[in-house]
């Protein structure tokens, strides 16, 4: 007997060291399933928390974008404002502040752990938007008729700059939503699509404004920034489709309805529109027929985001009931899912915690203009599938843009050039002369006193033009612009203004120093011989027009052209090739 007892009292304590190793082992998964639920229910609250500031930041951008139409409306019409008008646009502006008011509240919630870096931003928001209705209270107080568009559409920049910021906003508490509540992805990431077609549909409406209110054709810039606008619409619509796939048919029977409204009707509405008011006259509408008319096709699109929000909304607030049931049924439910949930936590990980990361990782890359990041070919399933697809077409598209933008501004820089320069003599036009003689006269900063405009032309350039050809008249004005750039100093402005009419606005210390270099031009033209198209050489003679004006008197430049035209004139009367100039003040 006793030589069984140590086998026995082996077994028991095996046995018992079983026992023990096995409740460790449950003892430490029930602990770690309480710390996971709890974790996992903190981090429910902590999206909806999060959720909340983006709901916030997505209705404010649509309030801002309804503040900034009405008052774009109000300030182009060419009537003084009515007190209807500015109570409408004050309890806009009201709703606005509303809107505005709950995201900071949201913000400031202690709930939320990605709000405390976005508060500062949130704050120069505010202050950019009071200071962007302050200027525009100012233009309204201006009388219509000395309202200009560049300084109503320069007023609105800093209105236009707030939707950059709350869009910043809603990106970093959308990527903090899904980082801590993987199921609303696709919600979210629908939702943020309509928000950004929302403005931009917006935004394409504003862009009509200005012709239709002053009952004109669109100028060039207007029909460039149309067909941007369009481009991004197009491809916003090009990312919400793929994004819906495997999303509930009610959503996507909302998506069929922005199909139908707005990418239908409402696209054929705006093309139909941009055909007419491409015409000297006009669309022939007015501004707030249009707005009544468009306004209603966009609304398929906030249903469309407020129906996505709502499913991200209704996910999130299952997951917080979800996991309470869970902290109370964990300590139940443990012994038997030990094993199930460690192996549902792996393939968690490898199905969805993994791929949801990854892809966290190449949205922050491709936001961050890093289109050298490959997607991975991995063999994903379902709604994780389609996110990778979405965030190959994302990645294409993102190329696509850099590649637009950059031809973009290409073509601006050319179509600015081509807007400031004659193109015959490569001088500056007068549209650019009256840009550059203005900021000079307006310029404090210069030291010399006076500030001289000449004013020149060809003698009998038509008798040229009837002799030798107009080929040879186009040499004459290329040499004499070559002569005029020889011989004028740097900061002297010079530039054609008429066919064979020329400007120079020069500053000097005296009238003498004016007429001496108008002399020394004059004097350089008698050296130079013109060789016509048919080899026949001849030479050509020039009248000056010299104005004078203290730069302390701020002269007006339309007052000083009519002077120094004025000056040719009598130059031409008293037997041309000869210089008539002002009395030094």
């Amino acid at each position: 007997m006793p030589d069984k007892a140590p086998a026995s009292d082996s077994i028991n304590r095996r046995f018992r060291h079983i026992v023990i190793v096995i409740y460790v082992v449950v003892l430490s998964l029930v602990l770690m399933l309480f710390v996971q639920q709890w974790l996992g229910y903190r981090d429910a609250a902590q999206a909806r928390t999060e959720f909340d500031v983006l709901q916030a930041a997505l209705r404010a951008m649509a309030s801002i974008s309804a503040e900034r139409q009405r008052t774009f409306t109000v300030l182009e019409q060419q009537i003084p404002t009515t007190s209807q008008q500015i109570a409408t646009l004050e309890a806009t502006r009201r709703a606005v502040d509303a809107r505005l008011d709950e995201l900071g509240v949201t913000l400031r919630n202690p709930g939320c752990g990605t709000c405390a870096s976005l508060i500062t931003q949130y704050d120069q928001m505010r202050t950019n938007l009071a200071d962007a209705r302050r200027e525009l209270d100012a233009v309204g107080r201006e009388d219509p008729d000395d309202r200009s568009e560049a300084n109503i559409l320069r007023a609105f920049d800093p209105m236009v700059g707030t939707i950059p910021t709350l869009s910043s906003i809603a990106d970093t508490t959308a990527t903090g939503v899904i980082r801590e509540n993987a199921d609303v992805q696709s919600y979210l990431l629908t939702a943020r699509l309509a928000g950004l077609l929302r403005e931009h549909a917006g935004l394409l409406g504003s862009k009509f404004l200005p012709s239709l209110i002053h009952r004109r054709a669109l100028t060039e810039d207007e029909t460039f920034g149309i067909a941007q606008t369009l481009g991004r619409i197009d491809q916003l619509r090009m990312l919400i489709g793929p994004s819906i796939h495997g999303l509930p048919a009610h959503l996507q029977a909302d998506f069929f309805d922005v199909s139908q409204r707005y990418f239908g009707e409402g696209r054929s509405y705006i093309d139909d529109l941009r055909s007419s008011a491409m015409q000297p006259s006009g669309a022939g509408i007015t501004a707030m027929q249009f707005v009544d008319r468009y306004i209603p096709l966009m609304t398929s699109i906030d249903s469309f985001r407020d129906a996505s929000l709502a499913l991200a909304d209704k996910t999130i607030r299952a997951s917080l009931r979800r996991h309470i049931a869970l902290l109370v049924g964990a300590g139940l439910l443990a012994s038997a899912l030990t094993g199930v949930l460690l192996i549902m936590m792996w393939r968690f990980r490898e199905k969805i915690v993994r791929p949801f990361v990854e892809a966290r990782r190449l949205i922050l890359a491709i936001a961050s203009g890093n289109l050298a990041v490959a997607i991975p070919a991995a063999d994903y399933s379902g709604e994780v599938k389609d996110l990778f697809g979405a965030l190959d077409i994302l990645k294409q598209n993102s190329a696509e843009r850099v590649r637009l933008e950059g031809e973009r501004k290409r073509l601006i820089g050319e179509l600015r050039t081509m807007a400031e320069t004659d193109a015959l003599t490569g001088l500056s036009n007068r549209r650019a002369f009256t840009t550059k003689a203005t900021t000079l006269l307006q310029d404090k900063r210069r030291t010399t006193p006076y500030v001289a405009l000449v004013m020149f032309d060809i003698d009998h350039f038509k008798r040229i033009n009837d002799t030798y050809g107009h080929e040879t008249g186009d040499r004459a004005l290329v040499m004499l612009s070559a002569l005029c750039r020889d011989t004028l100093r740097a900061d002297d402005i010079i530039a054609r203004i008429g066919g064979e009419e020329f400007a120079i606005l020069l500053c000097v210390d005296h009238m003498a120093q004016a007429r001496e270099l108008t002399e020394r031009m004059r004097s350089r033209l008698h050296q130079e011989p013109i060789t016509a198209v048919s080899g026949a050489v001849f030479q050509m003679t020039v009248s000056f027009g010299i104005a004078i004006e203290l730069r302390a008197n701020e002269p007006d430049l339309d007052a000083f052209l009519r002077r120094a035209d004025t000056l040719l004139y009598r130059a031409k009367e008293n037997g041309r090739d000869r210089i008539e100039a002002d009395d030094e003040p």
